[in-house]
């Protein structure tokens, strides 16, 4: 039985970025570049901003080890989808993070305007402040210039 635990702790940090980007309400983010990631000088001043910044960034890396309570891992899992957020905002303004939300807009990943006028125009996540989870993400249509809530 230890074996089956130790195994699935495992696939848990080694896939923890699949599991987050793929995770319902998180269809808006971009996978960061390992290298990105493990680059100290992207990660400047974030220590102080996320609770437990070193194992959230283990856990992010997946060279986390997960032998902690369940409370614990909970605490150090929310601080880790904190980081990940304050990490991808920083990557989606370099040239390879652009690139990848540039493919996930022309495919549509974020959505199609409603307005009948747009002819399905693709739309682009956006924030209405600097402030993680002070406002929740809205959609934006570059045709008909007008901010959707996502469904």
């Amino acid at each position: 039985m230890e074996d089956f635990a130790s195994e699935s702790d495992s696939d848990y940090t080694s896939y923890w970025r699949d599991w987050f980007i793929s995770s319902r309400g998180n269809e808006y983010f971009c996978e960061i570049d390992e290298d990105y990631l493990t680059d100290r000088f992207n990660l400047t001043g974030l220590n102080t901003e996320v609770q437990y910044y070193q194992y959230a960034l283990d856990l992010v890396t997946d060279v986390f080890d997960l032998d902690c309570d369940d409370e614990m891992r909970e605490t150090i899992e929310k601080s880790a989808r904190h980081l990940y957020g304050l990490v991808h905002a920083r990557y989606v303004v370099t040239t390879r993070g652009l690139a990848k939300m540039l493919d996930k807009y022309k495919k549509a990943d974020f959505g199609k305007c409603p307005r009948v006028m747009c002819h399905s125009h693709p739309l682009l996540p956006m924030g209405l402040s600097d402030i993680p989870n002070l406002k929740p993400v809205k959609l934006y249509c570059a045709r008909c210039e007008d901010i959707y809530n996502p469904k």
